[in-house]
Parts: structure tokens; C-alpha cells; sequence
């Protein structure tokens, strides 16, 4: 991994997001969470169905089933430009949390599996700065919570792929409408960002 640095809990970095579209731009490969797939949803004011039809892949690996951002024309989507010319997230707001933490990346859903993609143009700019440690506790537990729900729906339920993930997200969903802490995009934004 010699594109990428460990990087400690409490260890000071320097970035600054030049908004050079390096991350979105080249071909996107964020994988996403039950979590993150009814945030962007629901951001977007539709149904989860709609969503994966539309934005994302959806690959079956042996028996589990992995969803990532679709690109078009080798960018995200989700990816625009002002009329300045100036890249734009048009879900920034309910951006996966993955892309809230880059250049930052968790490699196991433990906060502290924490490497800097020091490929990043921005690394090294800007002021001293520590990881997100309430967002990286976060997303730790959507990544355990995601892959244990997705455990127990395929080899306790020993339900198919497709349908164990078509469970998962109408679980999320209806959280998500009652209320649920994780869907709500301002605790989100509270948790901090990169």
C-alpha cells in the first residue's frame, strides 16, 4: 500500500480539498452502505428501487452482494460543474460517507484501520488538521451494522443475494422513516467531515 500512509487516531495531517474532481472524476468506486444508498435516496426524493436503477452496480461475490456508485463517462454521477467551471457534489449534503471522509479511508469497520490516500492532489495543503474521529466511529459501526445485517439475512435466513440485499434496504428504509439518527443529514454534517 505505498499509495497509502497509516494514519493514527490522534495523528496530525495536512489537506485541503483543492476540488480538482480527482476522486469523482477518474471513474468512481465508492462502495456504499445500506445507510449511505436511503440517504442519497431520500436526498434525491426517491424511492431506493429508483436509486439503485439508476446509480448504482450492483455485483454478486460468491454469496454477497456489493453496491457501488455507477459512473457515466468514467465520473460520478453525481458530479457537475458550475457555469464558473468549478466542481459540485449535487448530493454533497447526503455524499456517501466514504466520500465525506476522503482522503481518509477505513480499511475494516474499526475507526482506528484509518490510511491517508496520499495520491490526493490535496494532501499536504493547508493547516494541521486530526481525522474526524466521531465520524470515523461512525462509519465504523455502518460498516459492522451493514455487513452483519447482510450476514444474518444470507446465512442465517439463507436468503439469495439479491433478495438478502432487497431486505437490507427495506429495513433501512423504514428506520430511515421513523426516524432513524443515521438518516438524518444534519446529525451527519454534526459528526464533521475531512
Amino acid at each position: 500500500m505505498a499509495r497509502y500512509r497509516r494514519l493514527g487516531l490522534g495523528e496530525l495531517f495536512r489537506f485541503k480539498c483543492i476540488r480538482c474532481d480527482q476522486c469523482c472524476g477518474t471513474g468512481p468506486n465508492v462502495s456504499l452502505t445500506c445507510f449511505d444508498a436511503v440517504r442519497m435516496a431520500r436526498f434525491l426524493d426517491m424511492g431506493w428501487r429508483g436509486f439503485l436503477k439508476l446509480y448504482v452496480n450492483v455485483i454478486v461475490a460468491d454469496i454477497y452482494p456489493f453496491m457501488s456508485i455507477r459512473g457515466r463517462g468514467g465520473r460520478c454521477p453525481f458530479l457537475h460543474s458550475s457555469p464558473s467551471g468549478e466542481t459540485l457534489c449535487i448530493i454533497y449534503p447526503a455524499r456517501p460517507l466514504k466520500c465525506r471522509l476522503y482522503p481518509l479511508v477505513l480499511t475494516a469497520p474499526r475507526p482506528d484501520a484509518l490510511y491517508l490516500d496520499q495520491h490526493c492532489p490535496g494532501v499536504g495543503r493547508d493547516g494541521e488538521r486530526r481525522p474526524p474521529r466521531r465520524l470515523l466511529e461512525h462509519y465504523a459501526w455502518e460498516l459492522g451494522e451493514h455487513y452483519q445485517r447482510l450476514s444474518r439475512l444470507l446465512l442465517e435466513e439463507k436468503l439469495e443475494p439479491l433478495e438478502a440485499l432487497e431486505r437490507l434496504l427495506d429495513q433501512a428504509w423504514r428506520e430511515a422513516a421513523g426516524g432513524a439518527r443515521w438518516a438524518d443529514l444534519d446529525y451527519i454534517e454534526s459528526l464533521g467531515q475531512t
